[in-house]
């Protein structure tokens, strides 16, 4: 977690449909990884901008033949890819989401 990122970002408290599916999105990424896997750079460390989204993107592509972890380099990419649509804010709402620094009722 990277509670200064968020700080820095003006903490956007963006509960909307993408944001809450973003968030569900991150926690299946750790469902498979403990460290955020192939998304690393982005859900663990809050590089939350285009630049890193697309290195982990381009990183989960490269040519696995027989990657035992598919499933989970799967949910990066359905992560990473549906982060990749949002604004800046939502992707830090999102975070914050995932994070549970803000609540989302219902």
């Amino acid at each position: 977690m990277c509670i200064n990122c968020y700080e820095e970002a003006g903490r956007p408290q963006i509960v909307n449909e993408r944001t809450i599916k973003a968030a569900a999105l991150i926690d299946n990424v750790y469902e498979y990884f403990g460290a955020g896997g192939y998304a690393h750079n982005v859900v663990d460390d809050w590089n939350l901008d285009d630049g890193n989204i697309d290195f982990c993107i381009d990183y989960a592509n490269k040519d696995r033949p027989s990657d035992p972890e598919e499933e989970g380099r799967q949910a990066c990419l359905d992560c990473l890819n549906y982060m990749k649509d949002l604004s800046i804010d939502e992707r830090y709402s999102a975070m914050a989401i995932h994070e549970k620094m803000i609540t989302v009722n219902g």
